[in-house]
């Protein structure tokens, strides 16, 4: 049976854009020209998905309450008509799952669409970061937002510092959606390749045209709109200097055929430059206007406002009441490090209410990793010997000693034994394989 999707939107022009988007997915399009419509068509039959625009005369917001308490739930993406950065971070706080740019490009829009299905067939949160991670009163959250604003009123290239999981990519996409290129595509390269989005291109370049480098290729695809690298520390030295070549050849193309470049990294990229890992010229070309994402560790005074974001979400999604988590509960959740970050966290959540269902989620809900304090742990381990002792080596040892019986425990499954340890799979596989070369 083809997906259902409510469409609402005033403009005629937006609602056959749309018809597009739901045709090219193999999906039925119902369309709605006002919010009071598109209320009482929620009421009255069940849709896979609903794309609102925020700017409806009458309010986009009601349309998102209403899709909200919809049973079953229904994932919303929300249009930022007006390219705002406070409108788009509303729009999450209401409870939308991705947000849309207007006018926005038809590759771009497919694949978002595509992604927020795929994430509720598989019923999972942790294959990317939502745009919870711009949600915080932190002041620099605060900061990060001002500075989204300002970058996408400039055509520079961006380069964004974040941990994993603090929402590198959604920063991307929003400067994109707020900048004058919304309308055109939006494409990301990962030099290791988890997945790949690559438009088709909209132009060739004699140049270029044979060359089967899948930078240039994903470069092409992205004149006009916005080249988006996940970790570009990724790159190889080749491409590295490929890049650079491009960037400086393509440099003089018109402001609205040329390549606008969002760059991520988890490294301190000025000093990778230092050390001769990383071409420093480059460096100073994509850090015209360099953000940093605080991690969820240095602004723990979010982590009650994400922990309840998340919390209602996962209520609506799998049709649950669990109540406001207890203080008792808030004081763990803000005393764990949280490697994975916003991602990590949402995860737990998100478990969490799937495991309590109605109830009041308790301090033995908790994962093994949040419950486990200093004075758990055996006298001997935790006491100082007279002779003193080599705390890196120690460390060191509890650390692989842990990772062995977490993988034995679990039968080798390294998701649910970075669960059992309190970290990212990512840094979990990252510490076996500097094992395995040690």
């Amino acid at each position: 049976m083809p997906k259902r999707f409510l469409l609402v939107d005033a403009d005629p022009v937006g609602q056959v854009a749309l018809q597009h988007v739901a045709t090219s997915l193999g999906g039925e399009g119902a369309v709605a020209a006002s919010a009071e419509a598109a209320r009482t068509m929620l009421r009255a039959e069940p849709f896979d998905l609903c794309i609102v625009d925020m700017n409806l005369p009458e309010g986009g917001a009601q349309v998102l309450e209403t899709a909200q308490a919809c049973q079953p739930w229904m994932s919303v993406v929300a249009m930022a008509g007006q390219g705002r950065v406070a409108e788009v971070v509303t729009a999450f706080r209401l409870g939308a799952s991705e947000f849309l740019p207007r006018p926005f490009h038809h590759d771009l829009a497919v694949g978002i669409v595509r992604r927020v299905l795929l994430d509720r067939a598989n019923d999972t949160m942790d294959e990317h970061t939502s745009g919870a991670c711009l949600l915080g009163e932190h002041p620099a959250m605060r900061v990060v937002l001002e500075r989204i604003g300002q970058a996408a009123d400039s055509g520079a290239s961006v380069l964004v510092r974040g941990d994993e999981g603090t929402g590198k990519e959604v920063i991307a996409r929003l400067i994109h959606a707020c900048g004058a290129r919304r309308a055109g595509p939006f494409v990301t390269l990962r030099p290791e390749a988890r997945e790949q989005v690559v438009a088709e291109p909209e132009s060739e370049s004699a140049e270029f045209a044979d060359n089967p480098s899948r930078l240039v290729s994903n470069a092409l695809a992205a004149l006009g709109g916005m080249l988006f690298i996940d970790d570009i520390a990724g790159l190889s030295r080749d491409n590295q200097i490929g890049f650079l070549r491009l960037i400086k050849e393509w440099g003089g193309l018109p402001s609205d055929r040329n390549l606008r470049i969002v760059a991520a990294t988890t490294q301190d990229m000025e000093q990778a430059g230092r050390a001769g890992q990383f071409l420093e010229e480059l460096y100073y070309r994509l850090n015209v206007i360099p953000m940093e994402i605080p991690p969820l560790r240095e602004r723990p005074e979010d982590i009650p406002i994400l922990a309840d974001h998340f919390r209602r979400a996962a209520n609506a999604r799998r049709s649950r009441n669990v109540p406001t988590f207890s203080p008792e509960v808030l004081v763990k959740l803000g005393a764990c490090s949280w490697p994975g970050n916003v991602r990590q966290l949402g995860s737990t959540v998100e478990r969490l209410v799937a495991a309590v269902k109605d109830r009041e989620v308790a301090i033995a809900d908790l994962p093994a990793s949040l419950r486990t304090d200093v004075s758990d742990l055996s006298p001997s381990l935790v006491d100082l010997p007279p002779n003193g002792v080599d705390l890196r080596l120690l460390l060191a040892q509890l650390e692989d000693r842990l990772i062995e019986q977490a993988l034995q425990r679990t039968g080798g499954n390294k998701n649910r034994a970075a669960e059992l340890l309190g970290m990212n799979r990512t840094t979990l596989v990252e510490k076996l394989r500097r094992r395995t070369v040690a």
